[in-house]
């Protein structure tokens, strides 16, 4: 009998353990909003692949969504469909140029808004070849654009070998 409930604990803590490893990955919070608009997002994915117009150059691009796209982004054959499914959220490229690309969409992409930021407003807590994790804070509303403040910790989801 003490066996079988020392297997059946180990087992809980495992189970335990495990979710509270995978709760953490994929996981975003904070919210963007532009001209009215405003979402909080909750999951962060990171894609790597050839950027559209230099395709030597290979971006991490983050995805961050309010609804669940991992499906999505695994059946993606090239990086230009890494934001196709993107309805409400917003992808942020990283591909060690002097600014940081953002990309916000709300309403299935009826409302976006595109820019760039100083390299400080993307704080870095982990990098790796499977994973980002940090922040993201710009706050360009005074100038007509979008007010982002957002943590994430984006695991791998696909590496692609094609643009489009």
């Amino acid at each position: 009998m003490r066996n079988a409930a020392q297997v059946g604990l180990g087992f809980m803590v495992a189970v335990l353990v495990g979710s509270a490893a995978s709760a953490g990955a994929e996981s975003a919070k904070g919210t963007i909003a532009y001209k009215g608009n405003s979402v909080t997002v909750q999951h962060a994915y990171l894609v790597k692949g050839p950027d559209a117009v230099d395709e030597k150059k290979i971006l991490k691009r983050i995805v961050l969504a309010t609804k669940d796209l991992k499906a999505k982004l695994d059946a993606c054959k090239a990086m230009s469909c890494s934001d196709g499914d993107l309805g409400e959220g917003m992808t942020i490229d990283l591909d060690g140029g002097p600014r940081v690309n953002y990309w916000v969409v709300f309403k299935d992409q009826m409302v976006q808004y595109s820019g760039t930021a100083d390299p400080a407003t993307f704080k870095i807590t982990a990098d790796d070849a499977g994973k980002i994790t940090g922040s993201f804070t710009v706050d360009d509303s005074g100038a007509g654009g979008a007010k982002i403040d957002v943590t994430f910790d984006a695991t791998l989801v696909k590496e692609l070998t094609s643009a489009r």
